[in-house]
């Protein structure tokens, strides 16, 4: 400061964005060549890029679908992990991207409660783009998570960390660059911390929100990459009996472009932490747990850092609904409205519509006996 006050004379320094070069025109990869079905289709439609498909096309045979870890992050996908601060949120993902670059397990089973195995990994290279928590931090965490599963330097893990030029996914040349970048080392997985600080100009919470993921899933869609971003959840956790999903802060455009979408949720100070799935597209992701531990050099500096899978308890799910019928069942026979009434005591959280319906499946499946009941139209329900 000193230095500066005697000489008025020097320049100041150029602000971003208006000093930076304009970023060049991208010109998207062409659409793979289509079917012969397809290509009928379309062969009159002179230079229009567009194709257009019919059922012939929808009838194909594909291939499985394939996830980053177990049925997690389809590929390609755009996804949002979100939470409060202080969740591990970031930190959990990095375990999984560490793990995917190596291609082990995911959240092996605690060593207490028995230890086993995680959810399997395919290997693949990954980009990490950091925005948030700086270069130190980030190559910390990233020594200490390898460290902690003997990863050798050749692993597969990229990351920048506040890198100049900075991201602006609002704009079409940034996520144009990136796509190229992305390709150039195959990446699969490509985290990005975190949205609101990559946004550019434009407010979270205005539908403007609308193009930037939009540019976002053009990132997927080009790369055939599992794109996650990293985000925050309202301060207020959501409206209390409101869906789980309103916790996501911002508009609504930008839950409603998500493929999956998993809070994080943690106690304070506590090294164990909740995942659940507040969006989903495809298969339902199942609440999970993980057991953050780690240790410190002898300066008391990070050294090593590894999550494990803990089980958690499912109260939600189609599955946790079921078994509660079956479990309300036991020994006995109901009708409707007593089966579901029983259910909602231990599912609190399930609204009876749904359990109803749930019962009704199951029948309709011949997975219970349903008989006459005493009066008219009732139904009484028993285990096969």
């Amino acid at each position: 400061q000193q230095k500066t006050a005697q000489q008025p004379t020097t320049p100041p320094e150029p602000e971003w964005p208006d000093e930076w070069p304009p970023e060049p025109e991208y010109t998207a990869t062409p659409d793979p060549q289509p079917t012969p079905s397809a290509a009928a289709t379309n062969q009159n439609a002179g230079a229009d890029p567009w194709v257009i498909y019919t059922l012939a096309d929808a009838y194909q045979e594909r291939e499985p679908l394939e996830y980053i870890a177990g049925k997690v992050f389809a590929l390609p996908s755009l996804n949002i992990v979100y939470g409060a601060p202080g969740t591990l949120k970031s930190f959990l993902l990095a375990d999984l991207a560490v793990c995917t670059a190596a291609g082990v397990d995911w959240l092996p089973r605690a060593p207490h409660q028995g230890g086993g195995h995680g959810l399997a990994t395919k290997q693949h290279t990954v980009l990490w783009l950091d925005f948030d928590n700086g270069v130190r931090r980030t190559h910390d965490r990233f020594a200490s998570l390898g460290r902690g599963r003997g990863l050798p330097v050749s692993t597969p893990i990229r990351y920048a960390s506040m890198p100049t030029p900075w991201l602006d996914a609002s704009n079409k040349g940034n996520i144009g660059r990136l796509v190229i970048r992305c390709k150039d080392i195959d990446a699969k997985m490509i985290v990005i911390d975190n949205l609101g600080t990559v946004s550019g100009n434009v407010d979270e919470n205005s539908g403007e929100m609308v193009g930037v993921m939009s540019l976002l899933r053009q990132l997927a869609e080009e790369t055939g990459a599992a794109v996650v971003i990293i985000h925050h959840q309202r301060k207020s956790n959501g409206t209390p009996g409101g869906r789980a999903g309103d916790a996501l802060r911002g508009h609504s455009s930008i839950e409603a472009a998500l493929d999956l979408a998993l809070q994080v949720e943690r106690d304070d100070l506590s090294d164990t932490i909740t995942v659940k799935a507040t969006k989903t597209r495809g298969v339902d992701v199942l609440p999970f747990g993980a057991l953050y531990t780690f240790a410190d050099d002898d300066g008391g500096e990070l050294h090593t850092a590894k999550f494990f899978g803990l089980e958690t308890e499912d109260l939600k799910s189609g599955i946790a609904i079921e078994t509660a019928i079956m479990n309300a069942l036991y020994g006995t026979t109901l009708n409707k409205t007593d089966l579901a009434n029983k259910v909602k005591t231990t599912l609190q959280g399930v609204g009876v519509n749904r359990i109803r319906e749930r019962i009704d499946r199951m029948a309709a499946e011949k997975r219970l006996r349903v008989t006459p009941g005493k009066t008219t139209n009732e139904q009484m329900y028993t285990r096969l």
